[in-house]
């Protein structure tokens, strides 16, 4: 996928996750996150030429990552971009307790979830040619 595409679909998450009461819509809240992360990260992936933008890859690059972990991401990555992992691997590690199972979120809960995805924006912004304002 292309990084606007990738840029595009994160601030649409951003604007469905803005309409959300976290404390109320705990899954959609972790899951929105993660996604517009996600995209967030393949975003800055591609601005770096480590990943690919071709759809499944091209070049003997992989194309989109699904997840932190897959597929199997073999390039080291930047400081900056390690940071961004971290961050939304914090967000993946939630989904067993509060996306497939019966967890609610907290108030700490949302914080750590909302410092996390300012993290990865904080990461990626500059990566991907972008300002902090979503």
């Amino acid at each position: 996928m292309k990084i606007e595409a990738h840029l595009e679909r994160a601030a649409a998450f951003e604007r469905a996750v803005a309409r959300l009461d976290p404390l109320e819509d705990g899954e959609l809240y972790v899951v929105f996150l993660m996604r517009a992360g996600t995209n967030r990260v393949n975003a800055a992936l591609h601005a770096l030429g480590l990943t690919s933008e071709a759809v499944g890859g091209a070049a003997g690059k992989i194309g989109d990552l699904n997840h932190t972990y897959k597929p199997k991401l073999e390039v080291a990555l930047p400081p900056a971009l390690r940071e961004a992992f971290q961050h939304l691997a914090l967000l993946e590690d939630l989904r067993p307790e509060f996306v497939r199972g019966p967890g609610t979120l907290d108030r700490a809960m949302v914080e750590a979830c909302s410092r996390a995805y300012a993290g990865i924006r904080a990461c990626t912004d500059s990566l991907v040619g972008q300002g902090t304002a979503a």
